[in-house]
């Protein structure tokens, strides 16, 4: 398991850093004394297993932080770690796993990173499948995902489409509403839309494959599996995957429906 200890008082971070490499389930762990660092860190690496935040830090409380690192990735455990017992309420409103007060004791840290490992256990089960050809659709263990918002079940076939890779404000408005001015009433419709969208994700369980970062949103790829991917692996092997469509219905999925018919055909000899 992987470690992040966020805690602008350098020798509480050693402190807390050195009893959580002690334990047999931690094999690495990294600390930072500024949060916004914190932030663009585990914004690139989503394998962070648990993230111990000291709550009352300057520009960025411990609260403020888990809020993003819950939009970034919410398969990340947070624990709280404070001097001061009356932030407990407002800490389990963030789905903090658990609370730590200073000093620390040894035995309260490994509690804390076994029930974090218990739960990692249980989510680690989960298997979702993205389906592209033909009509787009998320199944999570074979169930369909629902999307109250047709926008937002667009946006995230177009987050497939692109592969991981990340998408602006404004490029996502322009390619969900192509006829409308980028102004202020469409960027509202997007808010709205994205708002609609993590609730669908959250409902679902599968929060942790949607990123959004500073104005870019993109996908975790290693969070599912996908017919899409799979084709373009091995085209030869998966050629029976794909049956003339992909992602039917969504303008913006033209080009890469040309380059897999492309593929396709080349492959049939047509």
């Amino acid at each position: 398991m992987r470690v992040m200890i966020v805690d602008d008082e350098r020798m509480a971070a050693e402190e807390l850093y050195d009893i959580c490499v002690s334990h047999r389930l931690i094999d690495e762990a990294i600390t930072f004394d500024n949060p916004a660092d914190a932030l663009v860190y585990i914004a690139q690496n989503s394998n962070i297993d648990i993230a111990f935040l000291d709550i009352e830090m300057p520009v960025m409380t411990g609260l403020e932080l888990a809020r993003r690192i819950n939009d970034i990735n919410n398969n990340t455990k947070i624990v709280f770690v404070t001097g001061f017992k009356e932030y407990a309420y407002d800490a389990y409103r963030v789905n903090a796993i658990g609370y730590i007060l200073k000093p620390y004791e040894d035995e309260s840290v490994f509690n804390e990173i076994e029930k974090a490992e218990s739960m990692s256990s249980i989510t680690s089960k989960t298997e979702v499948f993205v389906k592209t050809f033909g009509y787009f659709d998320i199944f999570v263990n074979n169930k369909p995902v629902y999307f109250s918002s047709s926008k937002a079940k667009e946006f995230m076939a177009l987050l497939v489409d692109r592969q991981g890779g990340a998408v602006s404000t404004e490029q996502a408005i322009g390619a969900l509403w192509p006829d409308r001015e980028y102004d202020e009433t469409v960027q509202s419709l997007f808010r709205k839309m994205l708002k609609s969208l993590r609730q669908s994700l959250a409902d679902a369980g599968i929060s942790d494959m949607f990123i959004d970062v500073r104005n870019q949103r993109s996908i975790d790829v290693s969070k599912f599996s996908c017919d899409y991917y799979k084709f373009m692996e091995n085209p030869k092997e998966n050629i029976d995957l794909f049956h003339g469509e992909y992602l039917e219905g969504y303008a913006f999925a033209k080009p890469t429906a040309s380059k897999i018919k492309n593929v396709y055909y080349a492959i049939k000899g047509i």
